[in-house]
C-alpha cells in the first residue's frame, strides 16, 4: 500500500496527538497508509530515506531547509517550503508580503536603539504562538528582552488591536473557517495563551480582511495555514501567517476537519497534476 507521512518535532507531536490522529483517518480513507515521523536529529538524508517511497508528505515540522530538500528530490510535501520559510520568519514575512498587503513595519532587532516610539513590541523572528512577544515600554525593558531572547528579534509598533484578532484558516488557497480571538486582558489574543475564541461565518470577513487573505494567497500557495489579521483604529492589518497553524479552535468550536480539507487539497491537487 502507498504510504503518506506526516513530519513533526518531538515535542509538537506530543501536543497533538488529536490532530495527528485525524491526519490519520483521512489519509486511510484514501487508500493510503500514514506514518508519523519525528524528525528531531535526524539529518536530512535520513529523513529522505524515510519518506521517499511516499505518495506525499505533510511537514508540520517548520524546517524550511528539511522541506526543500525532499522537494528537490522530487516529494510532495505541503505546505511547501516557501510558505514554511515565509512565515516562520517574521522579518521575512514583512519583506515578502508588505507590497501585497498593508502591514505594520517590521524591523530587525539589533544592538542599536530602535528609531521607535514607546510603546512597541518586539518578538522572536522564528516565534509561533504568541511565544516571547513583549510590550517594551521602557529602555529597561528592552534590555531584559535582550537578555532573555538572544536569538533573532523583529520590532513594531504598537498597534491597539485591544488583544483581539482574526485568524482565517486558509485550506487550498481559499478561506475555510474564521475564528474571532481575544484575549482576557493581554494584548496577545493567542488562544494557547488562554484566550478566548467565537467562530465568523467566513462570509461576513470585511472586504479589506478579504483583500489581505486573498493577497497572501497570491503570494503564497497556501494549503493549509492561517492567515492573522488585526485592526489598528479603522484599519486591517496582516499580521502573520501560521504555519503550521493550529486546529484546536476549529475541533472545538466548529465541524470543520482540516485535516479531511488538507488531506482532501493534496489528493486533489495531485490528480489534477497527473492528469494535465
Amino acid at each position: 500500500m502507498k504510504k503518506a507521512y506526516i513530519l513533526y518535532k518531538k515535542s509538537d507531536a506530543e501536543r497533538n496527538g488529536v490532530l495527528i490522529g485525524k491526519y490519520f483517518a483521512a489519509i486511510r480513507r484514501r487508500s493510503l497508509a500514514p506514518s508519523l515521523v519525528i524528525t528531531d536529529r535526524l539529518p536530512r538524508e535520513a529523513v529522505f530515506d524515510l519518506v521517499s517511497d511516499g505518495a506525499f508528505v505533510i511537514d508540520r515540522g517548520r524546517d524550511a531547509l528539511l522541506a526543500r530538500f525532499l522537494e528537490e528530490r522530487g516529494l510532495r510535501v505541503s505546505n511547501p517550503s516557501i510558505v514554511t520559510e515565509t512565515a516562520n520568519d517574521k522579518l521575512l514575512t514583512y519583506e515578502r508580503l508588505h507590497g501585497a498587503a498593508p502591514m505594520l513595519e517590521t524591523r530587525l532587532l539589533t544592538e542599536a536603539e530602535p528609531q521607535l516610539d514607546y510603546p512597541f513590541v518586539a518578538k522572536p523572528a522564528g516565534g509561533h504562538g504568541g511565544s516571547g512577544v513583549t510590550l517594551i515600554r521602557t529602555p529597561e525593558e528592552l534590555e531584559a528582552y535582550r537578555a532573555a531572547h538572544p536569538e533573532k528579534s523583529v520590532v513594531q509598533p504598537f498597534a491597539d488591536a485591544h488583544g483581539r484578532d482574526m485568524r482565517v484558516y486558509v485550506i487550498g488557497g481559499k478561506p475555510a473557517a474564521v475564528m474571532l480571538r481575544e484575549s482576557g486582558g493581554d494584548f496577545r489574543s493567542n488562544f494557547s495563551l488562554g484566550g478566548s475564541a467565537k467562530t465568523v461565518p467566513v462570509g461576513e470577513l470585511k472586504e479589506d480582511e478579504t483583500a489581505i487573505v486573498n493577497a497572501v494567497c497570491s503570494v503564497l500557495p497556501l494549503e493549509y495555514a492561517g492567515v492573522d489579521v488585526i485592526r489598528d483604529g479603522d484599519k486591517a492589518l496582516l499580521n502573520e501567517i501560521e504555519d503550521p497553524v493550529g486546529a484546536r479552535m476549529l475541533y472545538i468550536y466548529t465541524d470543520v476537519d482540516p485535516a479531511e480539507r488538507h488531506v482532501e487539497e493534496i489528493t486533489r491537487s495531485i490528480q489534477s497534476a497527473i492528469s494535465n
